[in-house]
């Protein structure tokens, strides 16, 4: 049954009946599904506006943690990075000084950071200043502690090289002291020539002793040079080379027992005391010389050194010897 509606007409004073075309009647539909949507989208703007959706929340959040996380992460940087300068301050001033290598300027050490924009991928991040600081600073730390890496590694070699050289100069006697009354007869000084008179240079140590005597190589190195001669100037006489810049010489000795090309190490028994060449009585004339310039010997032996421990040096090359 349809519903009646009924309007209030003013000249008669009465109610009358009347009826809603369809045409009305869609238009009040469509009105009103009109406003809905309108009242719907307006809810949902606001709403968005103002409020967040779970989802949108949970994202939000997520990316406010990943904000602190980075900041975190650039102070830890900062913290590696003093720590590596301080580093850094020690390897110039102590590690690389010790061993006589040239220091890392700064120069060096915080170059190849600047150039083409290579962070130009979060330019259109919300979040760019704070990654781009992040990836900076973890490009500089990995480029210092690279640099410094290739530093330890010079500083290393150079130890190892210490240690050689350590082994090779020239650093004990070439004989022994107390053994069969061998004593110091001469040193390095401006003397009167004892064969041909005159003032001359003596450019080594002389120690006498009886013929026979064995003599050590003072250091590990290679024989440069042997020459025998009976009646001239060192006589029967050895050269060794032992890098560094360092060379030996042994004079007028009775007995050669190497050869050239030899490697040696200290404490090998290198010949024999003797009486040959330029010599009033048999002793050993030894020297030092640095980049073929003579050099005092005395200021290399280890003045310190026992009877027993220079013994121990020779032991230790001959069971060296046997065990090669």
């Amino acid at each position: 049954m349809a519903r009646l509606r009924y309007k209030f007409n003013p000249e008669t004073l009465l109610f009358e009946v009347t009826r809603i075309s369809k045409g009305k009647k869609v238009v009040r539909v469509v009105r009103g599904f009109v406003i809905s949507l309108i009242l719907t989208v307006g809810y949902y703007l606001v709403y968005i506006q103002y409020f967040d959706m779970p989802r949108s929340l949970s994202i939000r959040r997520s990316n406010a943690d990943m904000i602190v996380q980075y900041d975190l992460l650039n102070k830890r940087f900062q913290e590696a990075n003093e720590f590596l300068s301080h580093i850094q301050r020690r390897d110039n001033n102590v590690y690389r000084a010790t061993f006589g290598l040239d220091i890392i300027p700064s120069s060096v050490r915080d170059a190849g950071f600047g150039g083409t924009n290579k962070y130009s991928i979060f330019d259109h991040s919300e979040y760019a200043p704070t990654l781009i600081t992040a990836s900076r600073n973890l490009d500089i730390l990995l480029k210092k502690a690279y640099i410094q890496s290739v530093s330890f590694d010079n500083i290393a070699q150079s130890a190892d090289q210490i240690e050689l050289m350590v082994e090779c100069i020239p650093a004990v006697q070439p004989i022994a002291l107390t053994k069969n009354g061998v004593r110091i007869s001469d040193v390095f000084r401006r003397r009167i020539d004892p064969v041909f008179g005159g003032v001359r240079q003596h450019n080594g140590v002389d120690f006498a002793g009886p013929i026979g005597t064995t003599i050590f190589c003072t250091g590990n190195g290679v024989v440069k040079e042997t020459k025998r001669s009976y009646s001239s100037g060192y006589g029967n006489y050895v050269v060794i080379d032992h890098g560094f810049g360092y060379t030996t010489y042994y004079a007028h000795l009775q007995s050669i027992n190497v050869i050239e090309g030899q490697t040696v190490t200290r404490g090998d028994k290198i010949g024999t005391l003797g009486n040959t060449g330029k010599s009033t009585g048999p002793h050993l004339h030894y020297e030092v010389r640095y980049l073929d310039k003579p050099q005092n010997p005395m200021n290399y032996f280890s003045t310190d050194l026992t009877v027993e421990e220079y013994e121990e040096i020779l032991r230790t090359a001959q069971s060296s010897k046997n065990f090669d």
